[in-house]
C-alpha cells in the first residue's frame, strides 16, 4: 500500500499559485522513470510550497533517494515532511476546530480541511452545515493555491450559502469578520488571504 506525505518546501524563489501547474509538470517529467514516488499535487502559498506525494517506500521516502530529493531541492529546500494517516484524533471538537483555524491562518488549507472534516463527520444539523461552510473555504483556498481563481470564487459562493445567518461566534470563530472577508472577495471578484479571528 502506498504511503502518502505532505512535503513542505521553502518558497524563497517567490513562486506564485500561477506557477503550480508548470512546477507540477516539471517535477513529474523529471521523475517519470522514477517508480517509487508519485507527485499527486502541488499547492503554493506565500510561505511555502506543499507537495502531496505518494510513495511505495516502506520508510520515509527521501531517506535513500538522492534523485528524488535533488529534484525537489531544485524548487526549494525541504522544511518538513508529514506522513498522512487515517489515525483518529482524540481532541475535542473545540480543540480540533482551533487547530484547523491555526492551520488555515498558516495557509495550510488542505490540512485544515482534513481536520475540519474529522469534526464534520460526527456533527449533525446546523453545526454540520456551518462546518461544511468552513470546509468549503479551505477547499476554495486549495484551488487558489493551484492558480484556479474561478473555482476559488465559485466554492466561496457555496460556502457563503452554508454560512449565511450564522451566529456572531461559532466555536469561538468571529463569524462577522469571516463573512465580511468572504463578501468582499466575492463582490470584488478578487483573491486575498486573510486570517480567521477567534474570540
Amino acid at each position: 500500500m502506498q504511503k502518502r506525505y505532505l512535503v513542505y518546501l521553502d518558497n524563497k524563489r517567490s513562486y506564485s499559485a500561477e506557477n503550480s501547474k508548470g512546477l507540477l509538470q516539471t517535477l513529474r517529467s523529471t521523475l517519470k522513470t522514477h517508480t517509487n514516488e508519485e507527485i499527486r499535487d502541488i499547492r503554493i502559498s506565500e510561505y511555502f510550497i506543499e507537495l502531496d506525494i505518494g510513495s511505495d517506500h516502506k520508510t520515509i521516502f527521501f531517506e535513500n533517494d538522492e534523485k528524488f530529493v535533488s529534484s525537489i531541492r531544485n524548487i526549494g529546500s525541504i522544511l518538513f515532511v508529514e506522513e498522512l494517516s487515517e489515525k483518529k484524533h482524540k481532541a475535542s471538537d473545540e480543540e480540533a476546530i482551533t487547530s484547523a483555524i491555526c492551520l488555515f491562518n498558516l495557509q495550510r488549507f488542505w490540512k485544515s480541511h482534513e481536520v475540519l472534516e474529522g469534526v464534520w463527520r460526527n456533527a449533525y444539523g446546523y453545526t454540520k452545515k456551518l462546518l461544511n461552510g468552513l470546509i468549503l473555504i479551505d477547499a476554495a483556498y486549495v484551488h487558489l493555491q493551484k492558480g484556479e481563481h474561478d473555482i476559488y470564487i465559485s466554492i466561496l459562493k457555496r460556502s457563503v450559502e452554508k454560512l449565511k445567518n450564522s451566529p456572531d461566534y461559532f466555536f469561538n470563530i468571529n463569524m462577522i469578520k469571516l463573512m465580511y472577508n468572504l463578501d468582499k472577495i466575492i463582490s470584488e471578484n478578487s483573491a486575498f488571504y486573510f486570517k480567521i479571528l477567534l474570540k
